[in-house]
């Protein structure tokens, strides 16, 4: 009885991750790359947006690897958040650290 309960949490996670998409962050001097992923193939046409930084109003668009610069430009150091929605709907977000000191 055990094993089946330890088989239904794991299919229960793996089914609850596989239902969101990833955003990965590649810090550059002038930006970021974001990468988003849905169940691990590239989420092309994916809107990814800048949620805490004012003068970051616009929303990019992934290619069809899954990817889009975001040009930044920051006074200081700090702590940003991007958030992605792909075409099927799923969203996610992730902070990442983007230093001026490069």
């Amino acid at each position: 009885m055990s094993s089946l309960k330890v088989l239904t949490v794991t299919a229960v996670i793996a089914m609850s991750t596989s239902a969101f998409a990833d955003i990965r962050v590649a810090d550059t001097h002038n930006g970021a790359w974001i990468t988003v992923t849905e169940n691990g193939q590239p989420a092309a046409n994916a809107s990814v947006s800048v949620a805490n930084v004012p003068q970051q109003k616009k929303s990019y668009t992934t290619d069809e690897k899954g990817r889009v610069f975001i040009p930044l430009t920051l006074e200081n150091s700090r702590s940003i958040k991007y958030k992605a929605k792909t075409e099927s709907g799923r969203e996610s977000s992730r902070f990442a650290f983007h230093s001026t000191n490069k």
